[in-house]
Parts: C-alpha cells; sequence; structure tokens
C-alpha cells in the first residue's frame, strides 16, 4: 500500500472487520441462537464485504481520487455503498439480527432507517479512522520531502555559487566577443559591458534567497544578448511579459536554467536554428512562466538532467504543492512550464 506497508495495512484490517463483525456486530437475538449455521453464514458475509469493499475503496482512493479535492464526498459515497450493502444483507436475512423481527413485531417504516443508520455506523468509523490515518502519513511525508528538499537547496546554492554560468558559456562569449574586436569594435565594447553586467548580476542574485522576477527577465536578457553573438541568425527570441508579473518572488536563476537548456537542447541542435519564446502572465490567480523553442522533446535531457531535478526541488521548497512544472513537446516545439498557484 503506498501509505502503509502491506503487513501494517493487512493487520489492521483484519483486525478491525473480525473485531466488528465477531464483537460489535454479533447478533444475539433469539432467532440466530436457534439457528447457528444461519448466524455463521450471515456473520462471514458481513465479514468478506466489508474487508472486500473497503479494501477496493482504498486501492481505488489512491489510485484515482487522492489529489481530488472531493475526497470527504468520496469517503461519505464509499460508507453509504458498504453500509447499504450490509444493510441489504440484513434485509435478506429478515433483519433476524434486531429485537423486533426475531420476536415477529410488525416493523414500522422508522425501523428500516434505524437499521440503515445501524448498518452504515461501524463503516463510517472505518472511513474516519482510514482517512486519519492517511492525512497523518501524508503528513509525515511532505515533512519528509520538505527536510530532503532543504538539504538538496543548500547544495544547489553551492552548486549554483560556483557555476553560476556555464563556463562554457562563459568561453563562448569570451571568444565571439574577442572576434568582435576586429570586425565591429563598437559592438564588442557593448558586449564587454553586457558581460560584465551579467557576471555582476549573477553574483548578486545567486546568494539571494528569492528575487523579483523582473530581475530574472533583466539577467536573461543580457544572457540571450551575448547567445546571440555566437549563433547570430540562428537564434531568434522574443519577450511576451505581462507587466503585472515584475514583482513576482522566485528562486533566482530558475528562467536562465530554462533558457539555457532551451538553447543546449534545442536551438544547437537545429542546422538553421530556431526561436525562443518567454512568457510571463497570471491567470485565475496563478502565476505561469512558459519557455518554448524550436526542437524535439527526445533531444533534451531536460527532463531528468541534475539541473531540473534541482529545479523541482527548489520549486517545492519555496511553494511546496502550490508550484509545478511541465516539459512537453507540441507542434515541433518544447514547451517548458512553471505554474504556481495563490499569486496575488
Amino acid at each position: 500500500m503506498k501509505y502503509f506497508s502491506k503487513k501494517v495495512y493487512w493487520t489492521v484490517q483484519l483486525s478491525w472487520w473480525l473485531f466488528t463483525t465477531f464483537v460489535l456486530r454479533f447478533p444475539s437475538t433469539k432467532y440466530f441462537a436457534t439457528h447457528p449455521q444461519t448466524k455463521y453464514t450471515y456473520l462471514i458475509i458481513n465479514f468478506l464485504i466489508g474487508i472486500i469493499f473497503t479494501h477496493l475503496y482504498a486501492h481505488f482512493f489512491q489510485k484515482k481520487f487522492r489529489e481530488n479535492k472531493k475526497t470527504v464526498m468520496f469517503a461519505i459515497s464509499g460508507a453509504i455503498l458498504t453500509g447499504g450493502t450490509i444493510f441489504l444483507i440484513d434485509y435478506y436475512f429478515g433483519f433476524q439480527r434486531y429485537r423486533k423481527p426475531s420476536e415477529g413485531i410488525p416493523l414500522e417504516t422508522y425501523d428500516y432507517f434505524q437499521f440503515f443508520i445501524e448498518s452504515i455506523r461501524y463503516v463510517g468509523l472505518w472511513f474516519l479512522f482510514y482517512h486519519l490515518l492517511v492525512s497523518n502519513a501524508e503528513s509525515q511525508h511532505k515533512a519528509v520531502a520538505l527536510a530532503q528538499s532543504e538539504t538538496a537547496l543548500k547544495t544547489a546554492e553551492l552548486a549554483n555559487l560556483k557555476n553560476q554560468l556555464n563556463p562554457h558559456f562563459l568561453f563562448n562569449a569570451i571568444n565571439s566577443i574577442k572576434a568582435l574586436t576586429i570586425s565591429d569594435p563598437q559592438l564588442a565594447r557593448n558586449s564587454l559591458t553586457q558581460l560584465s553586467e551579467l557576471l555582476r548580476t549573477s553574483l548578486t542574485i545567486g546568494s539571494e534567497q528569492s528575487v523579483n522576477f523582473e530581475t530574472e527577465v533583466n539577467f536573461v536578457k543580457d544572457y540571450l544578448f551575448l547567445e546571440k553573438i555566437r549563433y547570430e541568425d540562428r537564434l531568434k527570441y522574443t519577450f511576451e511579459i505581462e507587466k503585472n508579473t515584475s514583482s513576482i518572488k522566485l528562486p533566482p536563476m530558475i528562467l536562465q536554467l530554462l533558457v539555457e537548456n532551451a538553447i543546449k537542447h534545442g536551438i544547437s541542435k537545429l542546422k538553421f536554428g530556431g526561436e525562443i519564446i518567454i512568457k510571463s502572465e497570471v491567470n485565475e490567480n496563478k502565476f505561469i512562466l512558459t519557455v518554448i523553442n524550436s526542437g524535439k522533446l527526445k533531444n533534451s535531457n531536460s527532463s531528468t538532467g541534475i539541473g531540473i531535478q534541482n529545479l523541482r526541488k527548489r520549486l517545492f521548497f519555496f511553494f511546496q504543492e502550490k508550484a509545478t512544472f511541465e516539459i512537453t513537446e507540441k507542434n515541433g516545439k518544447v514547451v517548458a512550464q512553471i505554474t504556481i498557484e495563490g499569486v496575488d
């Protein structure tokens, strides 16, 4: 089982339904006392219904409904279905586990309602305890995951400070600027200024826990300006940045990592290069950052690379389940998207 070991799960399951069936719901009426064979058939059927129905519920809850916000409704539906089945079994046996039927006293309408409530009472307790245990297990899991992400974050920060910019990028940028000193001295001077600004910003934001998205965008603009010198017409890029996203706080170097991957695994692999589109928006209280680049996802290691793994961990550390990251291929483009919920 996902939340508990199989041994623990089945020990609790068997213990619960044995106790519920043969102790809490054990029939003590005269009818069952004089029909022992019928009584044990009745008890075994009740036991099997309880353990099978609740096991199926636990299985489907973990597979289908665990992330659904309507968990309470699923639990209530499960309790009613299981309890209702036990009620039908009681009906089949003539409700002989109750005093009135066993003594031949006619039943009133409210008696049936009372029998139904009694049928789901102990089933309802199972659903309550199950979800309490699941909630506790999830809380512990999140605490462990958060502690692990904190450790990973510290490791990533050390690596980030050591390699805030890919050394190959710096080497290529310097060589490109060197070539420009002869062919275009003015552009070479501008490029040196951009490189200097890039390095200064890298040292500044690399030590911060979070930065404004506007700072990230400006940093990436300098980065792309220098990459443009290297790739020339093979690299095209556009920014579609909504103004209301400028002040949103993000872990540093997040956007730069996505753009670097787009160039490394996308543009550089294409003979005639391609385009990078960087978009940001706030939609329905969600911040959405999208980097789209020409290329194929199969050419990209971004889904398994260490950089992207650290990105996921850093997002979890800052935003927990509110942040998601996915990378897909659509119409010959690779789309990397970060979504953060709860943004004002």
